[in-house]
């Protein structure tokens, strides 16, 4: 009976380690996973304003400085690979940064609008997005006829142990990524 009693009463005060993870996610105008698009359509005329808002949960146990990377592309530009613990090779077109304690939830407004596009042949660039305050211009993204753009947002995190921000963890020798997608369409060129 000693036995029985010293080891639940070692398992009471000495839990097993929770598992480490960070979540990511995206929700949509009015703060839940719906209403992404004007009118519930993912076809995006220029000047459309779009409310997101991107939130993030730390459960590493600690405190962790994060970055969201947040990249514009279109369905054929490479996603992040889970399996491999890599990021998308496309630069990000803006960060959002924070420090977060352990178990806390940071919530990102992410207010966006396409502000121009051109046409180039068969497919609609877009040249200049507007993202809150920060207006960004230059080739951004080009899909065919305008469909399948993207908005990728990937978490980093600050890892002390290589002196720089990391996309993956692992635990067990299993990489660990957190990121999260959504998908839209253009479709109006420009007025000139």
């Amino acid at each position: 009976m000693t036995l029985v009693t010293s080891s639940v009463a070692y398992g009471t005060l000495n839990p097993s380690p929770s598992e480490q993870f960070f979540a990511m996610w995206i929700l949509g105008s009015e703060g839940l996973s719906e209403h992404y698009y004007p009118r519930d359509d993912p076809n995006l005329a220029v000047g459309e304003q779009l409310n997101w808002t991107l939130g993030v949960y730390n459960h590493m146990g600690s405190l962790q400085y994060v970055v969201i990377r947040a990249k514009l592309l279109n369905s054929t530009l490479a996603a992040p690979d889970e399996l491999a613990g890599t990021p998308s090779p496309v630069p990000p077109i803006m960060e959002f940064s924070r420090v977060m304690v352990d178990n806390e939830t940071w919530s990102v407004p992410f207010p966006w609008r396409i502000s121009s596009i051109s046409q180039r042949g068969e497919a609609l660039l877009i040249t200049e997005l507007s993202v809150g305050k920060a207006v960004l211009k230059g080739e951004l993204a080009a899909a065919v006829s305008g469909i399948n753009y993207r908005f990728i947002f990937e978490l980093w995190f600050y890892d002390q142990t290589v002196d720089d921000f990391a996309f993956a963890w692992k635990t067990k020798d299993t990489p660990h990524a957190v990121w999260t997608q959504i998908w839209f369409n253009a479709t109006s060129p420009a007025l000139t």
